[in-house]
């Protein structure tokens, strides 16, 4: 993948700026009448001024991202997320100590385990800015409307989505996994000999799984299944902006979802605010779960298509399958960093961080961190925000499909050159990963 020009999007039209011709201003043949200008109508709709303003904002957040890693700023050159291996950034971070300050984007950002465990359970960090600064006020990039929610809400949402609760009619995380598995085998049965792993299977199983364990009736689980997957730039979104029409698609995706599950869910808890809770709960659920389940699904096959021996070793035994997800969450989890925001002053690794300050923890590193306590838990999901609603969901559709590709494929191989999403330093995302059911054969002479 090759670095992105700057110029990918358009600036809006700014009428304060002018750009004279290289070749200089044309001869004056002669005059002529210049009709008067109008002025602009005072009816235009400040939403359009808005979107306009948010655009403008999200495209010099990327610039200065872009610089930042220009300048050598590690943390810049991650979120600029280029062809390299962003281990490399991640491990120039740690060396700077367990709390690193990205001064060209005012970010403070960490590597190390134990700070980022305080970080993500602490009650001084957050998800908004202080005092609920509204989204697009806070200096950050264009964010999924779904998944911008802060703690407390988090926490009032989250038993919503417990197995056999309001929303999940599965009562165990096994039942969940076996109707992942009917599933997986019925998108595979439906692949031809080549397909893309990424696409056509990892992307098109969350969304037919939580149709059904949201109890949608048909119509609406179609619609679901097929919208669903258009989310995807939503976590990527929380940290890098992605390109504005990509944006506005990935929200006009959200709000199809989300009126969607409105319709078909609030009835549940009746037209008043648990009602509401519960088509919320289901939208933030799904959204944060059905990318990254995918990225989990494809991350793991690729690292055990990389190791010798280790893609035979799960056929031979599928059962292995969900240690080999818990190793890719903690070495190489599908969530690469998270972003939160101090509420009150606080201190974090000795160093003090007025209200409003930017924290990045990278989720990555600070799972291979070497040194923290031998048997800790993988840290790749964060356990607050919307990963305290979806986690359980995301790693038991990972574990089904991952053994159900074990099962019915036992000879997968790569077909082609795998493609990472460009602006996805969030999930370092495939955008296509081409592969075949059957090894290769040679051609009878």
């Amino acid at each position: 993948m090759t670095a992105e020009p700057l110029s990918a999007e358009p600036l809006p039209a700014d009428r304060t700026r002018t750009d004279p011709s290289p070749a200089g201003p044309a001869p004056v043949k002669r005059l002529t009448a210049v009709p008067p200008v109008e002025p602009a109508p005072t009816t235009r709709p400040r939403a359009g001024l808005a979107e306009a303003l948010v655009a403008r904002r999200n495209q010099l957040t990327r610039a200065a991202q872009w610089f930042a890693g220009t300048e050598g700023d590690p943390y810049g050159l991650l979120l600029r997320a280029g062809a390299d291996d962003p281990a490399r950034h991640e491990e120039r971070v740690r060396e700077q100590g367990p709390l690193y300050r990205s001064a060209p984007l005012d970010t403070w950002v960490t590597a190390h385990r134990a700070v980022a465990e305080q970080v993500l359970t602490d009650p001084a960090f957050d998800g908004t800015g202080p005092d609920g600064t509204p989204d697009g006020l806070d200096g950050l990039p264009l964010r999924s409307d779904l998944l911008s929610l802060d703690r407390a809400t988090a926490a009032r949402l989250a038993p919503l989505t417990a197995f056999g609760g309001p929303l999940l009619w599965a009562r165990e995380e096994n039942c969940v996994a076996q109707r992942a598995a009917t599933y997986a085998r019925r998108l595979l049965e439906g692949c031809g000999e080549h397909f893309d792993l990424a696409e056509d299977f990892a992307r098109r199983l969350p969304g037919a799984v939580l149709a059904e364990q949201f109890s949608l009736p048909d119509t609406a689980h179609e619609e679901f299944a097929r919208v669903l997957p258009d989310c995807r730039y939503a976590l990527d979104g929380l940290a890098c902006p992605q390109p504005y029409a990509t944006a506005r698609a990935t929200r006009a995706a959200e709000a199809t979802v989300a009126a969607l599950l409105t319709r078909h869910l609030s009835e549940a808890g009746g037209a008043d605010a648990a009602g509401e809770d519960t088509a919320r709960a289901a939208g933030v659920l799904a959204v944060s779960a059905a990318e990254t389940t995918a990225v989990l699904i494809v991350e793991t096959v690729r690292r055990l298509r990389a190791r010798t021996g280790a893609w035979e070793r799960l056929t031979a035994d599928p059962a292995l399958a969900a240690e080999a997800v818990r190793e890719t969450l903690r070495t190489s989890p599908p969530v690469r960093l998270e972003t939160r925001t101090t509420r009150t002053e606080t201190t974090l690794a000795g160093t003090e961080l007025p209200a409003g300050a930017r924290v990045a923890v990278l989720m990555a590193a600070a799972g291979r961190d070497p040194g923290a306590p031998a048997g800790a838990a993988p840290l790749g999901l964060a356990p607050d925000l919307h990963f305290a609603l979806s986690a359980p969901l995301i790693t038991s559709i990972a574990g089904a499909a991952l053994r159900t590709l074990a099962e019915t494929l036992p000879h997968l191989r790569e077909a082609g050159e795998p493609v990472t999403r460009p602006r996805s330093p969030v999930l370092l995302a495939p955008a296509r990963f081409p592969v075949a059911k059957r090894e290769s054969t040679p051609c009878a002479s």
